[in-house]
């Protein structure tokens, strides 16, 4: 971090400043992520501990049944435990991919948006700049207009001023505080990544992908859209130095200058809001190959018992006619003694399962399947009695 230059010098501007910020965040988010994850940080105990809970999560699954040892549940947490492993151990791959993607990504858009071949924040804080020493240019050229003590003299310095000031402070403090957040988050980020291992902890981790993302696309959106206003507030303060004199006599061309300050203000407020706003209904859906699993194997199941319930009506149709003629023997057999005592007790439960039946309704055996219970049979009691 002693390599990079100091964010805060005399005659260094915008576009100096936020090149010395880059260079400070990028060496601490470096620096942080490896105190944290690298071998023999702070936070490599907790990371074998989690993943380790995990992988037992899963084996208890599969041995309770719970969980089905199939290749479309078991994808996704192979490819989620993979991922972020190599993200909370491996610099590199985080560097390329979370980090880079978050911090280069949109300035690139914007770049190739605007035809420029550098970053698009560099371009935009230089633009700023000499638009910075243009209308300090104009306040002294205004001040040395008349006399000092000049209604209109000193409400234009005035005015001037404040234009000066709110096009720079709103410029460097939404693009500075953003910057500042989205590395905080990103020297955070395998803590947040580690956390969508669990069902639980999974919304912290996609609130913190929301909020990183809305980060992302503060300084692209604020570029576009103070690109356009800085172009139509170049004439006008060109006009106020090409002709001070006039300008402090109407009045209407540094008010216009002010007027379109403030608008430059609101409207990077609300190109911030705008990409919170984007993100905001963001949601990534996490875990539902899980749960498409179990409803396969319960409609695989429902479709067999039903392709297998006409076998059962034709047995229960059979064993019913076999009680009858029983029954009606036995009458036949013991109807010349009114003594004597005939009691029939059938007891109805569910169809009986036929050799048929049973192949036709499969059982399978492994890792994650359960056992069906074997349905109760009929049975026929009675006594005969004189």
């Amino acid at each position: 971090m002693n390599a990079c230059p100091a964010i805060l010098s005399g005659d260094a501007g915008l576009a100096a400043g936020m090149s010395a910020l880059d260079c400070q965040i990028n060496a601490a988010v470096t620096l942080g992520y490896g105190r944290m994850f690298a071998p023999g940080g702070v936070f490599g105990i907790t990371l074998t501990s989690l993943l380790t809970l995990y992988v037992a999560f899963i084996a208890f699954g599969l041995i309770t049944g719970r969980t089905r040892l199939t290749l479309p549940s078991m994808t996704p947490k192979v490819l989620t435990l993979g991922l972020i492993l190599t993200f909370a151990t491996a610099w590199p791959a985080y560097q390329a991919v979370v980090y880079g993607l978050l911090t280069k990504g949109p300035d690139q858009i914007a770049s190739a948006f605007l035809g420029g071949h550098g970053g698009a924040a560099r371009a935009f804080a230089d633009r700023l700049d000499v638009l910075f020493e243009q209308m300090t240019e104009v306040a002294d050229a205004v001040s040395s207009q008349g006399q000092s003590n000049a209604p209109n003299v000193q409400t234009a310095i005035k005015l001037t001023w404040a234009s000066a000031l709110t096009l720079l402070i709103s410029t460097a403090g939404l693009l500075i505080v953003s910057r500042i957040v989205l590395a905080v988050l990103l020297a955070l980020g395998p803590v947040f990544i580690v956390l969508a291992l669990f069902q639980r902890t999974r919304g912290l981790f996609e609130g913190w992908l929301k909020t990183a993302t809305a980060l992302a696309f503060t300084p692209m959106l604020l570029v576009l859209g103070g690109s356009g206003v800085l172009a139509a507030l170049s004439p006008i303060i060109a006009g106020i130095a090409d002709d001070p004199a006039a300008a402090v006599q109407e009045m209407r061309p540094i008010l216009t200058l002010f007027l379109g300050a403030v608008i430059y203000a609101l409207l990077l407020v609300a190109l911030a809001w705008t990409a919170v706003s984007l993100t905001r209904g963001w949601s990534l859906k996490l875990g539902e190959e899980t749960s498409a699993a179990p409803d396969v194997s319960l409609q695989a199941s429902s479709h067999s018992e039903r392709v297998a319930s006409p076998q059962a009506v034709a047995a229960s149709n059979a064993t019913d006619s076999r009680i009858s003629n029983v029954t009606a023997s036995v009458l036949r057999e013991t109807s010349a003694g009114a003594a004597n005592r005939v009691e029939i007790v059938s007891s109805r439960n569910e169809p009986v399962a036929t050799s048929s039946t049973a192949a036709a309704r499969p059982r399978v055996e492994g890792l994650g399947q359960t056992f069906r219970a074997p349905r109760e049979t009929r049975a026929l009691t009675g006594t005969i009695g004189s």
